[in-house]
């Protein structure tokens, strides 16, 4: 499902399975800040295990919520 999503060119980029663990991670422990959810990927092991050691920018977060492919996806 994610395929459709997930672009194969240019550098590599973080997986938006991935991406998704991590936000709806947050979520679940009501943080809806980007900028907290890259604190706890530098701080939380738990965080640090879902993203597979990755450490995406706020930014980078951000604008993955924003997405509307992703907001297509998830409705």
């Amino acid at each position: 499902a994610f395929n459709k999503y997930y672009n194969h060119r240019g550098p590599s980029s973080y997986h938006p399975k991935m991406m998704l663990k991590i936000i709806l991670y947050g979520y679940a422990h009501s943080v809806f800040s980007g900028r907290r959810i890259e604190f706890l990927l530098k701080d939380s092991c738990r965080m640090m295990w879902l993203a597979q050691g990755q450490t995406p920018s706020y930014r980078t977060i951000n604008r993955f919520r924003v997405n509307p492919y992703m907001m297509e996806f998830l409705h």
